[in-house]
């Protein structure tokens, strides 16, 4: 391999994008607000699901679905809650509550109940970033298949055929494309 040749990922963007990959509208209705536009240029990559890894909700806020987006933040907020307070408690290592080795002086009960608190914030954290990502992408995929939708039928290209001259018939190619 030559010292010249650069690698890159598939999705991460280092530069940014001027035009949608996914989708070439060929003709944008007068009628199409600023936000449906936004909409319809919207792409979901790589860069995007490392970024709902940090920011919780970040899928949903793109998509201009900020409740859905909110109600992350607040699931995400208590599944670190939770295990902050396991860490800070101190009485066990995170280490020996996801092995579920407990020391020989530790109290059961207590312990248990430490794993339980731990699980059940990892799972929430992971689950809220999962639901971000996938439901976010099926919101962002619907709304646009919607505005397509709602001006494709309002868009209606084509070639009516000429009149027919007495005497001087010109073959003619018809087409008509509609959604």
């Amino acid at each position: 391999m030559a010292l010249g040749t650069t690698t890159y990922s598939q999705d991460i963007d280092i530069y940014s994008q001027k035009k949608n990959i996914n989708y070439e509208f060929p003709y944008l209705n007068s009628q199409t607000s600023f936000e449906e536009f936004q909409l319809l240029n919207r792409t979901l990559r790589l860069q995007d699901m490392a970024y709902a890894a940090i920011v919780p909700g970040y899928v949903h806020f793109k998509v201009k679905d900020p409740l859905v987006g909110w109600s992350l933040v607040a699931y995400r907020a208590v599944g670190y809650a939770g295990l902050t307070y396991v860490i800070l408690d101190g009485s066990y290592s995170i280490t020996d509550l996801l092995n579920g080795t407990p020391s020989s002086t530790s109290n059961v009960s207590d312990y248990n109940s430490q794993q339980d608190i731990t699980y059940i914030s990892i799972a929430i954290v992971l689950s809220s970033y999962m639901f971000d990502y996938i439901h976010g992408r099926h919101r962002l995929e619907k709304k646009q298949e919607m505005i397509r939708y709602k001006y494709g039928l309002k868009f209606n290209m084509s070639f009516a055929e000429p009149p027919i001259k007495e005497g001087n018939f010109i073959p003619t190619f018809g087409m008509r494309y509609s959604f």
